[in-house]
């Protein structure tokens, strides 16, 4: 008898911990670590965040082009941050991780789609524009590289022509 409850209580065990690696795989991720490097960052939101987390990300003074004026203007309030458009955050030093809560009360939302000619856009979960893209440009180690649609990064922004 005593074999059979060791077994049982392996099993149950076994099940329970099976149970909980599914479910961590299934369940979207709760927030949007960004990692800043030293100098220009290029980078996106993935979901729209709480109001919390915007307060710390606008306090990261982010800069979005405004496609028709044809120049970058900083972003100071929450009504100004979408879902994949694109950010430079400029950054002294290297920064720890940086948490951005997602809001889940917002269970519908739009990303950003290209502008005519050239976009600052980003790769968001949701994010559907990578099909019309034809030059598409990352910035790393203080310069711009072209890249392939293969080698896009969700959280990441772009220079993305179409």
């Amino acid at each position: 008898m005593k074999i059979s409850r060791k077994i049982w209580f392996f099993l149950t065990a076994f099940l329970f911990a099976g149970s909980l690696l599914l479910r961590a795989a299934v369940v979207p991720a709760s927030s949007q670590t960004l990692e800043l490097k030293r100098g220009w960052n290029l980078v996106t939101l993935t979901h729209p965040i709480t109001a919390e987390s915007a307060l710390r990300f606008l306090a990261l003074q982010p800069m979005t082009l405004d496609a028709d004026k044809k120049s970058y203007v900083r972003c100071t309030s929450k009504d100004e941050l979408k879902v994949g458009v694109g950010y430079w955050i400029f950054s002294p030093t290297a920064q720890p991780p940086i948490d951005l809560v997602h809001d889940r009360s917002q269970t519908s939302y739009e990303t950003a789609g290209l502008t005519a000619d050239w976009s600052l856009i980003g790769v968001a979960k949701e994010s559907s524009w990578q099909g019309e893209a034809t030059d598409i440009w990352q910035w790393l180690d203080g310069c711009f590289q072209k890249i392939s649609k293969e080698g896009l990064t969700e959280g990441n922004a772009y220079w993305v022509s179409h």
